[in-house]
């Protein structure tokens, strides 16, 4: 059987086949590396040792959890930060979560109009056709978005996601207690600037509604606020929630069941630090004893979040 061209309707499918809606974050810092990494790599010249460590991490990381959940999302920032060696690892790492049958969320929160939000959304998303051969660029599977330029900075990407058959998820209620600053806002007409980009996220994601009944168009909204999740998901009945904060920004799982359904979908938990660097982990030495302590730490998780959704009312 083929494939669905919805992205939503392969993530659910991926939640459901897990048998988990939990996801995990790769925010590689050099300097919390596991010692076994940063061991293999002290010989290296300093660009190939970058790119080795990370590219490592991410192996790492792929092979610990793959077993368990349905995607991982790569924070874009902390490959970046190392140029040309962490772009290389994170186009290596993406291709390696793709091989293990993960689904790959590259977290970027790209905002821009017009053509430039075209390219940003072909360079995470799409293909480039160059010299009448089309290949992917990064070649994730969804990608985090910022709504602040507008609706039609956003079209884009809907676009893309329907050509693709990718999928975004729009900053809407973020994890980070000043997001309360713009976000928690009331407008002069009524509700607050959160609503209004749930409004708009219903509205662009309609059209790309999968079989499962949810869209592509996602909705990021922080774990660090169940409150306000439960409001926001109200008025986006049809999106996937991307939850993140849960662990060390301090969300926890029993707040959260209220963005989900009744057969526990429509959203993911994404765990990174409290996954990916859990105590022991940087004297590890060697990759086997750091994938056992980050599959340990991904079990708890899964377990606190299945036993907050089995403890919902109803």
């Amino acid at each position: 059987m083929a494939a669905s061209p919805h992205f939503s309707d392969r993530l659910i499918a991926a939640i459901r086949a897990k048998g988990s809606p939990c996801i995990v974050g790769l925010d590689p810092r050099l300097e919390t590396m596991p010692r076994y990494l940063l061991n293999e790599a002290a010989a290296m010249p300093r660009d190939e040792a970058a790119f080795a460590i990370l590219a490592g991490f991410g192996r790492a990381v792929v092979d610990a959890v793959a077993d368990h959940v349905p995607a991982v999302k790569l924070q874009s920032a902390f490959y970046e930060l190392l140029g040309v060696p962490g772009l290389r690892a994170l186009l290596e790492t993406v291709r390696l979560a793709r091989a293990a049958g993960l689904v790959a969320i590259v977290d970027a929160k790209r905002g821009d109009i017009a053509s430039t939000a075209a390219a940003y959304a072909e360079a995470l998303l799409g293909e480039l056709d160059w010299r009448g051969e089309s290949r992917p660029a990064i070649g994730a599977d969804a990608a985090t978005v910022s709504p602040y330029l507008g609706g039609d900075s956003l079209e884009p990407w809907v676009d893309v996601c329907r050509r693709h058959g990718k999928g975004i998820f729009v900053l809407s209620r973020t994890s980070n207690h000043g997001s309360a600053d713009l976000q928690g806002l009331h407008l002069a007409g009524g509700g607050t600037v959160d609503e209004r980009v749930a409004a708009m996220v219903d509205r662009l994601g309609e059209g790309l509604v999968g079989a499962a009944g949810y869209s592509s168009v996602g909705a990021v909204v922080g774990a660090t606020f169940p409150a306000d999740a439960a409001r926001l998901r109200r008025m986006m009945p049809r999106a996937i929630f991307l939850l993140p904060g849960y662990g060390a920004q301090g969300g926890g799982a029993e707040g959260l069941a209220a963005c989900f359904d009744r057969d526990g979908l429509g959203a993911v938990v994404s765990a990174s630090r409290s996954v990916t660097y859990p105590k022991g982990a940087e004297a590890a030495t060697s990759a086997g004893d750091y994938r056992a302590l980050v599959r340990a730490s991904l079990l708890e998780m899964i377990a606190d979040v299945r036993a907050a959704l089995a403890r919902r009312p109803g």
